[in-house]
């Protein structure tokens, strides 16, 4: 895999490309008061509620996406992306490959959990799509996919762009909510270090 250098020093956003692993060293979160205090919370980093939305908004500010309603970006062409967390390799060596990517209201069981759950008992694996799709997978263009599930600022920040065609090619084969984070990687051609 190739490895490049793009200079972020003039804070100009970039434009994402696919097949680029892109990394970011990020060290920790501060605020800072009106007293001058500075508060320091590394915790927050690691806890998925709160580095949910500071990973979203630190893409955002990285590219030049935008929040868009009811989606995590969109750009000036009117694509747009969604935002997905997997286990990084390097934290996580024994994590399983396939993790969540399909709308949060596919595995609820207030909301079509049990009935895509019951879906595939009965081996209706393409009932189960049309329902991930529909609720998801077709409004999307893209996704960014991190490596902010359960992560720790000890390794980089990473993340990636895959094609809503490439994602359903990397569906698990037992359950269409699922994508195998092995498959996206293998995607992965070039290797971007953000400085």
């Amino acid at each position: 895999m190739k490895t490049g250098r793009l200079n972020l020093s003039d804070q100009s956003p970039f434009i994402l490309k696919e097949g680029t692993l892109y990394e970011l060293e990020v060290r920790k979160i501060n605020l800072i008061t009106n007293l001058d205090r500075i508060f320091s919370f590394p915790e927050a980093l690691k806890n998925g509620r709160s580095s949910y939305i500071i990973f979203e908004n630190l893409i955002r500010e990285l590219t030049n996406l935008q929040k868009i309603p009811h989606f995590d970006h969109g750009d000036e062409f009117g694509n747009v992306y969604e935002q997905k967390s997997y286990k990084d390799k390097q934290l996580h060596p024994n994590a399983k490959s396939e993790f969540q990517c399909s709308a949060s209201s596919t595995f609820g069981a207030n909301n079509n959990g049990p009935k895509i759950k019951n879906m595939l008992k009965r081996g209706n694996y393409s009932g189960a799509l049309k329902i991930c799709k529909d609720l998801g997978y077709d409004n999307i263009d893209y996704f960014i996919f991190t490596n902010t599930s359960q992560w720790n600022p000890r390794i980089p920040f990473r993340f990636f762009l895959v094609s809503k065609q490439n994602v359903l090619r990397s569906l698990s084969k037992s359950d269409p909510r699922l994508v195998c984070r092995d498959r996206l990687m293998a995607m992965i051609r070039r290797r971007t270090l953000l400085v």
